[in-house]
């Protein structure tokens, strides 16, 4: 740990302003956030140094014959013994996630993709109320919420809805709500009180910026159609909706909400620069899970991830085996922080327990 500690604050040292001064505005901010992770790892390392240090003199305080004999001074030196060991390990905890590998993405704003499922109506409905979901607990946190497109499937409910969430910190917040979400209950137009499963697929993509994923023009085709269809929040009457094809991955947007061609490429172009940049990610996430296998989950749209039961007022994590009985909050966004912070610490456990695998 030493030698670590040393290593990064030779590091830190040897960077001068005009190395740091010279990159591009991208890179500068990249390397400024690195030396300040860096120096936030010397500082807690300082702190545990000095604990241990006041640790060793309270210990040879205790085997003072002086301190033997005056019972009252014996006494804190055992406590403040006890409170400094425990501020050693709280310290040292810190530090070790402190130097945790961090995903860049977290710290970016992100799209949200939510389809309906299996279930008919009912997944639509259970769509509808998730991304109520969302939309509150984005509002508790203060974020921006843009819905980029919306298709309604019957009275109240939505066959899929893509929105773009900004704010601090949302990827990091959202990151492992991608996966099938189930629901099981009775739905209101089930005359013998039946419970009905019903499943609905989540997606966040971290939003990145145009520097992020440079995308070639020669790389798109880009078609100019009517738009049609009860599905949109406008139905156009001009050209105005958008199609983009990315030719080397075949992925297609298509928008058409807005009554502006303009608008609705620009929010098509966003949509396709998260999805590279997430299937850029996932590339490299499968090379992580060849070496470690992730306790958390993957994240994929294909994994059952959590179930919402009516019937018990049961909301049940499947990932982390974590269950509340609070799906009235769950859905209101309320409890929702509960889950996110649990899949955290599970997250850095399995951080940790690798990183003590490549040490052994």
């Amino acid at each position: 740990m030493k030698e670590l500690h040393e290593k990064l604050l030779k590091e830190i040292n040897g960077q001068s302003t005009d190395d740091i001064e010279s990159l591009s505005p991208q890179k500068f901010a990249e390397k400024t956030k690195q030396l300040h992770d860096l120096s936030l790892i010397t500082d807690r390392y300082s702190e545990v140094e000095s604990l241990i240090r006041d640790l060793q003199s309270l210990q040879q305080m205790l085997d003072d014959p002086l301190t033997m004999q005056d019972k009252d001074l014996l006494e804190m030196t055992k406590e403040e013994i006890k409170t400094t060991t425990e501020s050693i390990t709280e310290k040292e905890k810190e530090l070790l996630l402190s130097m945790l590998p961090t995903d860049t993405a977290d710290e970016a704003n992100a799209i949200l993709e939510i389809r309906a499922g299996t279930g008919g109506d009912e997944a639509g409905l259970f769509a509808a109320d998730v991304l109520r979901m969302y939309e509150r607990f984005a509002e508790r946190q203060r974020w921006k919420w843009e819905e980029i497109a919306k298709t309604h499937d019957g009275l109240g409910a939505i066959k899929d809805a893509t929105i773009a969430i900004t704010g601090s910190n949302v990827f990091g917040q959202l990151k492992f709500e991608s996966g099938v979400h189930r629901v099981q209950r009775v739905p209101a137009t089930e005359t013998q009180g039946r419970i009905h499963t019903s499943t609905v697929t989540v997606a966040i993509m971290p939003q990145p910026t145009e520097v992020q994923v440079q995308i070639q023009d020669s790389d798109v085709r880009v078609d100019v159609f009517r738009a049609s269809g009860s599905g949109g929040q406008k139905v156009n009457t001009t050209d105005s909706a958008i199609r983009l094809t990315h030719i080397p991955t075949g992925i297609v947007i298509a928008i058409q909400d807005e009554r502006s061609n303009q608008k609705n490429r620009a929010k098509a172009f966003t949509i396709l620069r998260a999805k590279l940049y997430e299937l850029e990610r996932g590339k490299l996430a499968m090379e992580r899970r060849d070496t470690r296998r992730k306790q958390v989950g993957s994240g994929t749209r294909s994994e059952k991830i959590r179930t919402y039961n009516f019937p018990q007022n049961r909301v049940t994590d499947h990932r982390i085996n974590k269950t509340l009985h609070e799906l009235e909050g769950m859905l209101d966004g309320e409890s929702l922080p509960e889950f996110i912070q649990a899949l955290k610490i599970e997250e850095q456990t399995d951080l940790l327990m690798a990183m003590n695998e490549e040490e052994s």
